[in-house]
């Protein structure tokens, strides 16, 4: 199809990749976060966000909204949203609204259907995404208002992924996740989900239905403030660092999944062609440092390869072990039994290496080969 799909005769570029869709909408207006999605500097994410968006955080609000997604389809980069339920609270707990907002959705087959259980019926004409968009972003977006879900990013994920499948507009909106609040308010609890707590506190529950799920995460809030002998405000104040979250986090894990997943393609290449100065040298890392900083990891590992060399899986693959210093890793000790044994593995500390997102590489990787 060329990268096009047909719209009635017509061609329409088919949707970019997610990691190229750097527009979020706050308020009215789309601004570009690249550079706040990439930094890892918390301080400039805090003042980008603090000088667009309005919306209330633990310290002013008047209202409560507690929302779940359910989807008919879910796996990979890819969900079809089938329901969205919400309600809402006073401060004082007492219900101003609820809703339950359908959205068009190809019926659950085999596993999915053990997961989701909206009923069909109700969606299967429902109106579709774009037609549904513009309420459900009014909601999420309320000056007066903070939001609470449980697993929030699954959530926060969900209508991303819906905004990109359907070219509608990525908005900024936050959350805070329930199930990192409960596990702080409540740590002795045996597990966190909502089944769970909604049967250990005698609260009624209908699972998998994104209105009863909703509910549910509002009632084990109120005995959570209720166990910790404070009010639905002095949870949200007490709980605020562990448990808020917001699109450009998501939008972020999202990012550096991706970088994860391409240097899991890198690794698969077992046959380098380019022939230069690192031909011959095989380079490997320690699995915590590619998930902590996969885009100056797969950075380094491209830079490798453009120059001769290969970015491999696994210490016994490799004849350079990229090294992060810490000397308590198992990886470190796992090289220095490797060395110890006779293997051809040299070891070498990256700290320089990690500002391959800046296009800067250490001059020690050079003299490996002289």
């Amino acid at each position: 199809m060329n990268g096009k799909r047909d719209h009635g005769g017509k061609s329409r570029p088919a949707p970019r990749p997610w990691i190229e869709q750097m527009q979020m909408r706050f308020g009215d207006r789309l601004y570009n976060v690249r550079e706040a999605a990439l930094t890892r500097d918390g301080a400039v994410l805090r003042d980008f966000v603090y000088q667009r968006s309005e919306l209330s955080d633990s310290t002013s609000f008047s209202r409560i909204i507690t929302f779940d997604t359910e989807c008919s389809v879910n796996y990979a980069d890819y969900c079809e949203m089938c329901s969205f339920g919400y309600a809402e609270y006073d401060l004082d707990g007492n219900e101003l609204a609820r809703e339950e907002i359908y959205i068009k959705a190809r019926e659950p087959k085999g596993r999915l259907k053990e997961k989701c259980q909206a009923d069909y019926s109700k969606f299967k004409d429902a109106p579709s995404w774009r037609q549904q968009y513009a309420r459900i972003r009014e909601i999420l977006t309320r000056k007066d208002t903070v939001y609470i879900a449980h697993s929030s990013k699954s959530d926060i994920g969900f209508i991303m992924m819906m905004n990109r499948r359907r070219e509608t507009d990525q908005f900024y909106f936050r959350v805070y996740d329930t199930l990192e609040m409960f596990k702080s308010a409540m740590p002795d609890m045996e597990k966190y989900n909502l089944p769970f707590l909604a049967e250990t506190l005698g609260i009624e529950h209908d699972a998998h239905v994104s209105l009863s799920d909703a509910i549910v995460c509002f009632k084990v809030l109120q005995r959570a403030a209720e166990m910790n002998d404070t009010d639905i405000k002095g949870m949200f104040s007490k709980y605020e660092k562990v448990s808020l979250s917001d699109s450009i986090d998501v939008l972020r894990d999202f990012i550096r999944s991706d970088r994860r997943h391409q240097l899991t393609k890198i690794k698969e290449s077992e046959y380098n062609p380019i022939r230069g100065p690192l031909t011959g040298l095989r380079f490997a890392s320690d699995d915590r440092m590619e998930k902590s900083d996969p885009e100056a990891i797969l950075e380094f590992a491209r830079h490798v390869i453009k120059n001769g060399g290969s970015y491999v899986s696994g210490l016994t693959n490799a004849n350079v072990y990229l090294w992060d210093g810490d000397k308590n890793s198992r990886s470190y000790h796992f090289a220095l039994r490797l060395v110890k044994e006779g293997a051809d593995l040299e070891i070498l500390k990256v700290d320089e290496a990690l500002d391959g997102r800046y296009g800067e590489f250490p001059d020690v990787c050079w003299e490996l080969q002289k």
